[in-house]
């Protein structure tokens, strides 16, 4: 299996990494032992924008699924960084502060926002998409966006 599943819409390429889990808000988990590592997926930053400042909440802030965890601005639109999992917030990205482009650049890698520590992973993981699933709902996504312009 390929490491993304793609699709092409006017002259952007989309992609969803397989091996990661996405909520419905367009966010990835990585899991990794008992604790998950949180980013925006590729079509939430092409929608939003270049990314020039973001905002996280701060290390151990107590976080659960669905409640905002940060702010990101970019040159189209601020919104919030809804948590796709509960748990303490345990790292932030070090690069974040001088380098937030990085999440257009690399979303899926370098450009990851917080590590969080699981608190209910096993009901957190019920409301998160396998990748194929969200690339279908991404698809829907990419068409209403379109539509919008």
């Amino acid at each position: 299996m390929s490491e993304f599943l793609e699709t092409t819409h006017d002259k952007f390429l989309f992609k969803v990494k397989t091996g990661i889990l996405y909520s419905k808000d367009d966010f990835w988990v990585e899991i990794q032992g008992d604790q998950a590592v949180i980013g925006l997926s590729d079509f939430l930053q092409k929608v939003r924008g270049d990314v020039a400042f973001l905002e996280t909440a701060e290390v151990n802030t107590v976080i659960r699924q669905g409640e905002e965890a940060g702010k990101i601005e970019t040159i189209k639109a601020t919104f919030g960084i809804i948590s796709p999992v509960s748990g303490t917030i345990v790292a932030i990205n070090p690069e974040m502060e001088s380098s937030p482009y990085l999440i257009n650049q690399e979303p899926y890698g370098a450009g990851w926002i917080y590590r969080i520590q699981l608190t209910d992973w096993t009901g957190d993981q019920t409301s998160l998409l396998q990748p194929e699933p969200y690339f279908e709902l991404m698809k829907e996504k990419i068409i209403q966006e379109t539509e919008k312009k």
